[in-house]
């Protein structure tokens, strides 16, 4: 049987019994839109979350921790490591930086005691940090004014620290924060070239304290990227001059080492091998694409979930197809008696009733495509509207959508459907193609 010959078949067939057919094909439509709709959901939330991640930090950025950094100390161990260097040493960060694809990296080093940060009348807080003048510059951290070079007494400033301030007189006279409070509202302090105090406090243990101001000036501000928005940007030494005050004992990195480290590379694909770099070296790591990583593997078992659940209405489409078929056997015996009686093969019966069922299934498939596609559409226009008055995602005032449909998923759905309806279709063709033609010519 031709081809041209077949079509031209299945189509007088499908027509004759087209009532039966849309009916069939109904199932094979929802299906395929429950499918698409329901996998869109879950790519969109995939997406959606991913680029959240991707805004507020920096995916290139890997942060290195020292391998005795939360590790327990066995009873006995604390004088044999006294004698060997401890942490992040100068050395152990000079190997760091000559790995392929490493950009900068720069220990990073908090001040230990309370910090409160001071301007006219105003106080604030901030996650003071040292880092290696030099290789700040080259972090990649975006400018909103100013410059990213630290010198002596001089200061990078992340974006909310200017929100940060409040005046103490008002949390005297027993306003808190909040709606209302002293930061409600509250005008931000222009930081770029500003004048700033760095008070800590320190505390003996006869209960006596003692307080060292370091005056700084801000010579940069960053733009917001939700990592460093509160961190305050010093030279190293400044902070361990701080906390050698604080301690009362002199610093030595070659032998107490830095705790922890930022390792800066060219591009997001670099993450993996310097990781690896870093486990074999003993060094724990983290970056966010290990978030991302973890993301993605529960997003892909969410999505084969919803889309096994839209499956289960193909599944039900497809005894559908099968019952048709079924019923058509008997409906058309004397028909197909009469096909083989005049030289039709097994293989041209079959091809026929196949080719109906996959006729089903690409036409509801069609269908279902172009319905599943415009009922995630308007999903998506009104969960965009929804978060987007809610301020968003994570309140990040992102009004991205979170259904999204990939191009491959719409052809997909269709072949999907037609491989559906001719799998389903199986069974009635075997039992159309297998029929003794000389009963079926005698069926009443």
């Amino acid at each position: 049987m031709q081809m041209l010959d077949l079509l031209r078949t299945v189509a007088s067939n499908l027509n004759r019994m087209r009532v039966r057919v849309i009916l069939t094909a109904f199932g094979v439509v929802i299906g395929t839109a429950a499918v698409l709709v329901l996998v869109s959901l879950g790519v969109g939330l995939q997406r959606s979350a991913t680029q959240q991640i991707g805004g507020m930090a920096d995916l290139t950025t890997i942060r290195v921790f020292s391998p005795e950094m939360g590790m327990p100390m066995a009873p006995g161990e604390e004088r044999r490591r006294d004698s060997q260097p401890q942490g992040l040493t100068p050395e152990t960060l000079q190997e760091l930086q000559e790995l392929p694809g490493v950009v900068a990296v720069t220990p990073l080093e908090s001040i230990n005691g309370p910090v409160v940060l001071k301007y006219k009348r105003l106080e604030g807080y901030a996650n003071v940090v040292g880092v290696d003048p030099e290789a700040f510059a080259r972090l990649g951290y975006g400018l909103a004014s100013g410059k990213d070079r630290l010198q002596k007494n001089q200061a990078v400033a992340g974006a909310q620290i200017g929100r940060a301030f409040y005046d103490p007189r008002q949390m005297e006279q027993g306003m808190g924060f909040g709606p209302g409070g002293p930061t409600q509202n509250a005008t931000p302090v222009p930081l770029q070239g500003t004048q700033l105090i760095v008070e800590v406090q320190r505390y003996a243990e006869n209960g006596t304290s003692a307080t060292r101001e370091m005056r700084i000036q801000v010579g940069g501000v960053l733009v917001e990227s939700g990592e460093a928005d509160y961190n305050l940007y010093l030279p190293l030494r400044d902070v361990d001059t701080v906390n050698e005050w604080f301690t009362g004992q002199k610093i030595d990195r070659q032998k107490q080492g830095y705790q922890q480290a930022i390792v800066k590379v060219a591009s997001s694909g670099d993450v993996t091998a310097v990781q690896t770099a870093l486990r074999e070296r003993n060094l724990n790591s983290y970056s966010m694409q290990d978030a991302l990583q973890s993301i993605n593997s529960f997003f892909i078992v969410l999505q084969l979930i919803l889309g096994g659940i839209g499956a289960i209405a193909l599944l039900v489409a497809a005894l559908g197809i099968a019952n048709t078929l079924s019923m058509a056997i008997y409906e058309r015996t004397r028909e197909i008696g009469l096909m083989k009686a005049i030289g039709a093969r097994n293989r041209d019966v079959m091809s026929i009733f196949l080719g109906e069922a996959g006729a089903i299934g690409f036409l509801g498939g069609t269908v279902g495509v172009l319905l599943g596609w415009a009922v995630s559409s308007v999903i998506g226009l009104f969960a965009q509207g929804a978060l987007a008055q809610q301020g968003g995602i994570m309140g990040g005032g992102s009004s991205a959508s979170i259904v999204y449909t990939p191009l491959w998923l719409l052809p997909f759905g269709i072949v999907f459907a037609t491989v559906v309806g001719l799998l389903s279709g199986t069974y009635p063709a075997l039992r159309a193609a297998t029929l003794d033609p000389l009963k079926a010519l005698k069926y009443e």
